[in-house]
């Protein structure tokens, strides 16, 4: 089976070939070429999920399985894959299922290509580098994303913390952001109660870039009350991403996995305030693990929490402040001269 991949139709729902997959056919959207469409539609049978999917494999796997062009072999695969479809979820030989797969894919297409969502699997050349570059085991095989995945190219800095912040806490994420600035570096987070929202909302008033890496799917933001936020982002320049399917809801799991894209998109990670258990653990955990430096904060003179993490250099502020930005320069690779330093009234007055 030879996919070609030639200029874009005007809409992908406009193209139903009769002969899904089959050699010579001339599809393709942009971001969803044919083995995208399959993707999809494979994802949407009863019985397969997220896991499901990463185990089968990314394009060349779905390439596979439908050259085989054989019912019994896509159901051994799934099987094998730790699919739980019945004999009864499939059509009764290959020529139906595909046009299955192919119509869901389709459709599923159309509603994310609407929603100005796009997809890449690994090893597309604008598959974000700082993801392709994790060992295999961390590595997503795909990312849907809404926004400017260019963003991604340029040194980022990852700034997460406790869903339920304290006045210290929220001082700490707003500085750490208003630093990013100076040196005009994307800011990664998490559009999640607490930290994630602060830190994305002072990015949105200081105009700087800002990244989500969702744990849910595209199209089911969680929290719900964020969707306006993960829109604003958009909107202004910025990304949101996700290797969950589209409309996969949240569940604590997917949310420590998701941690690893944090951990990786950023060059440092500034858990802007955190306790030693808890999900901002797992970011700082994984950011270890890929060599990432962890920073971690506190105002000068304030006692700390017992249970308050600590990272691999820990700054307290303002009194360290100039060593904080030098240590963050060195981190993305930046000269600390040429930044300006922060002042107070980037934090707490009123911004150009």
């Amino acid at each position: 089976m030879d996919i070609h991949l030639p200029s874009a139709p005007g809409h992908v729902s406009d193209v139903q070939p009769a002969e899904p997959f089959d050699a010579g056919q001339r599809l393709t959207y942009p971001g969803y070429p044919p083995e995208a469409i399959a993707f999809l539609g494979i994802s949407t049978l009863h019985g397969i999920g997220f896991q499901t999917m990463v185990r089968l494999g990314g394009r060349d796997a779905i390439r596979a399985i439908l050259q085989a062009a054989d019912i019994r072999v896509f159901e051994r695969g799934i099987a094998e894959a730790g699919g739980r479809m019945a004999a009864t979820d499939l059509p009764a030989d290959w020529s139906a299922l595909r046009r299955v797969i192919w119509q869901q894919g389709i459709d599923t297409t159309s509603h994310l290509a609407d929603a100005g969502i796009q997809f890449r699997f690994y090893g597309d050349p604008d598959f974000p580098r700082a993801l392709a570059d994790l060992p295999q085991k961390y590595r997503p095989l795909w990312v849907f994303y809404r926004g400017n995945i260019g963003l991604l190219n340029r040194p980022c800095v990852t700034v997460v913390g406790t869903r339920e912040p304290t006045d210290a806490g929220e001082f700490l994420a707003r500085y750490a952001v208003s630093c990013a600035r100076e040196f005009d570096t994307p800011v990664v987070s998490g559009l999640a109660h607490g930290i994630d929202r602060i830190v994305h909302e002072w990015c949105l008033r200081i105009g700087l870039p800002t990244i989500s890496v969702m744990g849910t799917g595209m199209l089911n933001t969680y929290p719900v009350r964020h969707t306006g936020l993960g829109n604003k982002i958009v909107e202004t320049g910025g990304l949101l991403l996700s290797e969950y399917l589209p409309d996969q809801g949240p569940s604590a799991q997917n949310f420590v996995w998701r941690n690893r894209l944090q951990a990786a998109l950023g060059r440092v990670v500034i858990p802007a305030e955190w306790a030693r258990k808890s999900g901002t653990a797992h970011t700082v955990r994984f950011a270890r693990r890929f060599k990432r430096p962890v920073f971690s904060l506190s105002p000068s003179g304030a006692p700390r929490a017992p249970e308050a993490g600590e990272g691999d250099t820990h700054f307290e502020l303002p009194r360290d402040h100039t060593r904080f930005i030098e240590a963050v320069a060195s981190a993305i690779s930046i000269n600390a001269d040429s930044a300006a330093a922060v002042t107070q009234m980037d934090l707490f007055g009123d911004t150009p």
